[in-house]
C-alpha cells in the first residue's frame, strides 16, 4: 500500500498555508501540497482537494483498479475516463472523475457542421490545438473559473497522481517534440523559483487528473433520454461556447457531450426551465485562450 503522509508530522491534518514550504508548489499559477508515498508514487493536491485529501489518496480509488472495479467508465469519453464514488468525512455521497492525461499524444479534432459557426481565430487554434499537459490543463481551467465566476459552472479540480510504475515511450505514445515544449512551459511557470524546488515532468509515468465529480447527464444523453429537444441540445452547446468566447475561452473540441445539465432527484427531471435550465462545462483537456 503507498500511503502519504498529510498531517507532516502533527497529530491533525494542517491548514494549507501550514504545510512545510518544501512540499508546496505553485504550477501555472495553482497551488499545490505534493507528498511522495512510500512506492514512489507522486500527488498533487490543490486548494480545492486539500479539504478532502483523504478522498483523493490513491488508495481511495486507485490502488488494486478501484477506479475499475468501483467506478465505472463514463460513457461518450474519447479517453479514460471514470466516475468513482469514494468515502468523505462529511458526505454521504461524494465521486471523483478519475481521467488519464493524453498529454503529448497525437489528437484528431471532430468539429460539429465542417466548422460554420467558428471564426478565423478559433479555427486556427483547431488546426494547432494539442492536449494540454497535465498542470497547463488545472492552470487554464483555475483562470477560466477566476473570470467566470459562477456565469461559466465547471467541476472543481481536486489533485494529480502521478504513479511509480515507468513505461517506455512508445507504449505511452507520446511526442518527444510535444513533450519538450510542455517542459519548457512548466518551467517558466517556475522561473523565480530555485531549481532544487522545481517540479518536472516524469514522462515515462502516467499522469491522472482527479475532479470533483457534478451531478446530471451530458446534454446529449438528455436528448436521447427525452429531457430536452435535439434543438434545445444544440442551443445549450451554443450558449456554452458563446459565453466561454465572451470571457476569452474556447474548448477546440466543443460538443454537447461537453456540456453537462445538472438535474435533480432521481435525474428525471433538470434544474432550471427552459431557457434557463441549469448547465455546466465539464471537459477541459483542450481549453484554451483567445
Amino acid at each position: 500500500m503507498e500511503n502519504f503522509n498529510y498531517t507532516f508530522g502533527k497529530i491533525y491534518q494542517p491548514a494549507f498555508d501550514d504545510v512545510p514550504a518544501s512540499h508546496r508548489h505553485t504550477l501555472f499559477d495553482v497551488d499545490y501540497v505534493r507528498m511522495t508515498g512510500k512506492q514512489g508514487g507522486v500527488l498533487f493536491v490543490t486548494r480545492q482537494g486539500w479539504p478532502c485529501v483523504e478522498s483523493v489518496l490513491p488508495k481511495a480509488w486507485f490502488v488494486d483498479d478501484r477506479f475499475k472495479k468501483v467506478g465505472r467508465a463514463l460513457a461518450g469519453a474519447t479517453g479514460a475516463v471514470y466516475r468513482v464514488p469514494v468515502a468523505h468525512r462529511a458526505r454521504d455521497t461524494f465521486a471523483l472523475v478519475v481521467k488519464f492525461s493524453r498529454a503529448a499524444q497525437d489528437i484528431h479534432v471532430t468539429v460539429l457542421d465542417q466548422g460554420a459557426h467558428l471564426n478565423a481565430e478559433e479555427r486556427a487554434h483547431i488546426e494547432c490545438a494539442e492536449f494540454l499537459s497535465p498542470f497547463e490543463e488545472f492552470g487554464n481551467l483555475a483562470r477560466l473559473r477566476a473570470a467566470a465566476r459562477s456565469a461559466i459552472p465547471t467541476k472543481h479540480p481536486l489533485a494529480i497522481y502521478s504513479p511509480p510504475t515507468r513505461y517506455a515511450g512508445w507504449q505511452l505514445g507520446r511526442k518527444s517534440y510535444l513533450c519538450a515544449r510542455m517542459d519548457r512551459a512548466l518551467a517558466a511557470s517556475q522561473r523565480d523559483v530555485p531549481e532544487d524546488h522545481r517540479v518536472a515532468y516524469d514522462w515515462e509515468r502516467l499522469y491522472v487528473l482527479l475532479y470533483r465529480w457534478i451531478d446530471g447527464i451530458d446534454a446529449e444523453a438528455a436528448a436521447q433520454a427525452g429531457l430536452i429537444s435535439e434543438k434545445r441540445m444544440i442551443d445549450l452547446g451554443q450558449e456554452a461556447r458563446a459565453r466561454l468566447s465572451d470571457f476569452g475561452w474556447m474548448v477546440c473540441d466543443h460538443k454537447p457531450r461537453h456540456v453537462i445539465v445538472r438535474t435533480a432527484g432521481d435525474q428525471d427531471r433538470l434544474l432550471g426551465r427552459p431557457p434557463d435550465t441549469a448547465w455546466a462545462l465539464i471537459d477541459y483537456e483542450l481549453l484554451v485562450r483567445l
